[in-house]
């Protein structure tokens, strides 16, 4: 392992939005060159699917400028029959690693920190990289920010001011995992997008879903045009009873920025509105968001 030279410290220059075109010599983290066979995926990555034209293009550029951005790593140590063998978890990098190896680069530069709090720094790291270059897809995001949550204790608003998102966009993130297993299949495979599959949550029944379903694969429904059917279906089929259009569409927003289905209920001498919530915590996240 070849020193190299400095960089400096906190999360901004472990991430950086731009990759530096130099290297500040007042920067204290120290840089070194290891063999690329030494590094292994980080077990934590978000990220699941790499393009691979993408990462062709991103090695082209590797072969004639360098990497310019070292890999942040941590060291673990394996002993075997021969004694103590040195390895690299990567903690961030993971897609110029692999077009390192496309560019059958010997050795690339790392940042080597052994003082972070195991996995669930390692995921925020990895989450917050991706989140920046805006590199995950959107059920990538979700299981991110759920193992977050559930994993590492995380609360939804803990979540969104570690990436700088609404903690709404961070419980309607979350909501995607409850889609069913076919339709979440065309959201990561990008033949829907992100607004298709909130649009189709508001549909509870299956068969109804699974016909607008049918209907954005086959061109026939504009994003907007899935909206407006959501809120019409939303409108005419609670339990077979008529609701008024505009009650229809206050829920929607209503469950849109607060994360949870929320019902409105109304009567001759008025009415009452049903927020739903799973456990305490996510009752504290709507009370702040309420009360904000």
């Amino acid at each position: 392992m070849k020193k190299l030279f400095g960089l400096g410290r906190g999360l901004e220059s472990l991430i950086p939005a731009k990759a530096p075109t130099k290297i500040s010599s007042k920067i204290q983290d120290n840089v070194y060159y290891v063999e690329i066979n030494k590094l292994r995926p980080n077990p934590t990555q978000p990220r699941r699917d790499f393009d691979r034209e993408g990462l062709k293009e991103l090695a082209a550029s590797i072969k004639k400028y360098g990497i310019l951005q070292p890999l942040l790593v941590s060291k673990i140590e394996i002993e075997n029959d021969r004694g103590m063998d040195v390895q690299y978890e990567l903690i961030a990098g993971e897609r110029r690693w692999r077009a390192a190896q496309i560019a059958n680069l010997p050795h690339v530069p790392v940042i080597i920190k052994n003082d972070f709090d195991e996995n669930r720094l390692k995921l925020e790291v990895a989450l917050v990289e991706n989140l920046q270059r805006e590199d995950l897809g959107p059920l990538e995001e979700a299981e991110a920010y759920q193992k977050l949550f559930k994993e590492f204790g995380l609360h939804h608003d803990q979540i969104a001011a570690k990436v700088g998102k609404a903690r709404p966009v961070i419980s309607n993130t979350i909501r995607l995992l409850g889609l069913p297993a076919d339709i979440k299949e065309a959201l990561r495979s990008g033949k829907i997008s992100r607004t298709h599959g909130r649009a189709l949550l508001a549909f509870k029944d299956r068969s109804k879903q699974k016909e607008v379903f049918k209907q954005i694969l086959a061109g026939n429904f504009a994003t907007r045009e899935v909206e407006q059917t959501a809120k019409e279906h939303i409108a005419i089929t609670r339990g077979g009873v008529q609701i008024n259009p505009r009650f229809a569409e206050l829920e929607q927003n209503l469950t849109k920025n607060l994360g949870t289905a929320v019902l409105i209920k109304s009567g001759a001498s008025g009415g009452s509105i049903v927020i739903k919530f799973a456990d305490l915590e996510q009752l504290n996240n709507i009370a702040k968001t309420i009360l904000d």
